[in-house]
């Protein structure tokens, strides 16, 4: 019998062979490795558009904070030089330092950087760099300041600071030493008077203590400093007073004009030499009488004396400005009757108490009765440090997102190659013990640092391993996410260390506090890449002059341009560090060759730098009409001069340097370094009053 065959054809399939996969594989890492090679630059773009994006980010939540506060902006924001002498570190101000000089200042030899990462000045240390180079060249704030809030209870069971008004610094960690100057308080405007003592004003009998008289030196009497610029304040009690003029003053080349802030003290049992409790007729008076000659001696807001009296020549005194100082009082020392008396909580929060008599305190004004405000000079601490404040959720997800992604962690590492040692402040850990932590998190409301910033993980043994951690951050993603640290209840309860004002121990205990939802908050952390955060603000009110010496101008000053031949007769001139901000002008006469003309309430940008004066410029002729000139048949020929702009730039620098054992070449590196930097802007409108 036949074999029976099936009439399917039989098919054999072939499979790949193991050389064949390989060779295939091969192939596709060849691809990707060559996509790589290719396209870095797209893959760099897309992570620098990551980065613009978030420093737009940063740029509009600040600028949104300010405005939010817009009533209490600084009448202006400055740039320093880091001095070194004897005492110490001295910083002071130095209009003429453009926004784009971002390398700390040189000694005689040139630029020298520590292997530690310190800046010396001829062989002497002011400072790391960090914090006197880059956005740090830029932190004096001259006026912040707002009507003294209302006083209340702390809770906060440190005896001198659990009751007064409480006032939080915008912009603070701040430098604080203790030092006069460094941080002062003080409060509205002097009315300025003129005064004639050949007429009887001011008269002895009649005081205020919210005025004060300038007295010329032709129209002084007899017996109080004769034939010299003076101002009588009253009443004659002990009392500190911030007095700023412009006068003119010959430094043996030139007569120029300059300006002075200075902080004094009068004491009946112990009279300054530059003041003296004035007479009439040989009678005492109840006035304080201070010679303006004998003022410009003395030291300054930073600590600096540069004039001789003998070389003064007279003072504008229409420039003449006084401001009652509050008095810096001790932990222990309780507020008195005086409403002009304060305290330190921190630093590091940069919240003051005042004394709580304050709040309901009222001083004349030219427009009548205003409340009592308090005003503050100071030094921001570093402009990298990221100011978050929020509100801790009050229900739902108790995590909450923060303005940034990578955060600095305690594993981190420097710009220049060294471990990262936290934000360089003194504030408590999850235990209380105090260090420089890499996240701080402090009410608002009391001052009080909140304790946290320790992971807590529920799958792990021993959970919670930080029963005190009210809050955990996500570093990476820029997420910082609450816990409730006392089961007993159903509130979000956390452990809270309060300010003390004393040096030795500056915090206190931890105490619990039942539930912290709700409260306001402020978040203190660092960007990994060099990131930092910091506002510009044109003067409140800048002060026509018409001469300058070889220092420039002064902050708040703007130079009518060909007075005496010097500069162009249709530019206003300002301090080069306001190059690139707006103002806006009461008046400006102009005359084009067919009389007088005026514009009013015109906008003006400063958009570049004169060569040859080294001064900014704001030119009339961007709104007035060709060959335009000044026109002074008023009197004046620029009237009311506003600083019209608020800008906030963001700094960051993804890169790395090294530093060595060498000086020069260190300083060199961080020159390289800076060339990296990359940078956004935001500009916004921003007019601020003065009592000027």
């Amino acid at each position: 019998m036949p074999l029976l065959k099936s009439t399917q054809p039989i098919r054999h399939r072939k499979g790949s062979s193991l050389i064949e996969l390989l060779v295939v594989i091969v192939i596709f890492l060849i691809g990707v490795l060559a996509m790589v090679q290719i396209f870095p630059l797209g893959l760099n773009v897309i992570q620098r558009t990551r980065a613009i994006t978030q420093a737009e980010n940063l740029a509009r939540a600040e600028l949104e904070r300010i405005q939010g506060q817009s009533g209490y902006l600084p009448e202006m924001i400055v740039p320093v030089t880091y001095n070194y002498t004897v005492g110490g570190v001295v910083i002071t101000v130095n209009p003429n330092r453009l926004t784009t000089n971002l390398m700390p200042d040189q000694g005689l030899a040139g630029g020298d950087i520590d292997a530690n990462g310190n800046v010396l000045i001829n062989g002497n240390p002011i400072g790391n760099w960090a914090l006197v180079s880059g956005s740090n060249l830029y932190n004096r704030v001259i006026g912040e300041g707002q009507p003294v809030p209302g006083p209340r209870r702390l809770n906060n069971g440190v005896p001198g600071l659990d009751f007064g008004s409480l006032m939080t610094l915008r912009f603070a960690p701040i430098y604080d030493d203790g030092s006069a100057g460094v941080f002062t308080v003080y409060g509205n405007d002097y009315q300025r008077n003129w005064g004639d003592r050949s007429r009887g004003f001011p008269s002895p009998g009649r005081t205020r203590d919210y005025e004060f008289y300038f007295v010329d030196a032709n129209n002084t009497d007899d017996e109080n400093f004769v034939g010299e610029d003076q101002i009588w304040i009253a009443p004659a009690q002990r009392v500190s007073y911030r007095v700023t003029f412009s006068f003119n003053y010959d430094d043996g080349v030139q007569t120029g004009q300059y300006e002075v802030i200075i902080p004094i003290t009068l004491d009946p049992l112990a009279p300054p030499p530059f003041a003296r409790i004035g007479t009439d007729e040989s009678t005492a008076t109840n006035y304080w009488v201070i010679s303006l000659p004998q003022l410009v001696g003395q030291p300054d807001i930073n600590g600096n004396t540069n004039y001789v009296p003998a070389n003064y020549r007279d003072t504008d005194w229409w420039s003449v400005r006084v401001q009652r100082q509050f008095e810096r009082l001790n932990v222990a020392t309780p507020f008195s009757g005086d409403p002009y008396q304060f305290k330190v909580l921190s630093p590091s929060t940069g919240q003051i108490l005042i004394n709580p008599q304050a709040a309901s305190t009222t001083v004349p004004s030219r427009a009548g009765r205003a409340p009592l405000f308090a005003r503050t000079d100071y030094t921001v601490y570093d402009w990298r440090l990221i100011r978050d404040e929020f509100r801790v959720p009050t229900q739902g997800s108790v995590a909450r997102k923060l303005v940034i992604n990578g955060i600095m962690p305690r594993s981190g590492t420097e710009p220049d190659g060294r471990n990262f040692s936290g934000l360089g402040l003194s504030t408590p850990d999850v235990t209380g013990a105090a260090g420089s932590q890499d996240f701080i998190l402090f009410d608002v409301e009391t001052g009080g640092v909140i304790l946290g910033n320790e992971n807590n993980n529920p799958n792990a043994p021993g959970f919670p391993q930080s029963p005190n951690s009210a809050y955990a951050v996500d570093k990476t993603n820029g997420y910082i996410e609450f816990r409730d640290v006392d089961n007993t209840n159903p509130d979000l309860s956390a452990y809270i260390c309060y300010p003390t004002g004393n040096n030795a121990t500056p915090w206190t205990a931890p105490v619990l506090v039942d539930d912290i939802s709700g409260r306001n908050v402020r978040a203190l952390y660092r960007g990994q890449g060099a990131w930092s955060v910091q506002p510009f603000k044109a003067a409140a009110y800048y002060r026509p002059v018409y001469g300058f010496n070889a220092n420039g101008l002064a902050p708040g000053e703007a130079f009518i341009g060909g007075t005496n031949g010097v500069g162009n007769n249709f530019r206003i001139y300002f301090p080069p560090s306001d190059l690139g901000q707006q103002v806006i002008i009461d008046e400006v006469w102009f005359n084009t060759g067919t009389g007088a003309q005026v514009l009013k309430g015109q906008e003006f940008q400063i958009t570049a730098i004169e060569p040859g004066l080294n001064l900014a410029y704001a030119d009339i002729r961007d709104k007035a009409p060709a060959g335009s000139v000044f026109d002074f048949s008023q009197g004046y020929a620029v009237r009311g001069i506003r600083g019209a702009s608020m800008k906030v730039r963001v700094l960051w620098n993804p890169t790395f340097f090294r530093l060595v054992s060498d000086g020069p070449t260190n300083y060199a590196r961080l020159e390289e370094w800076q060339r990296s930097y990359r940078r956004t802007e935001t500009q916004s409108f921003a007019v601020r009053g003065t009592e000027r």
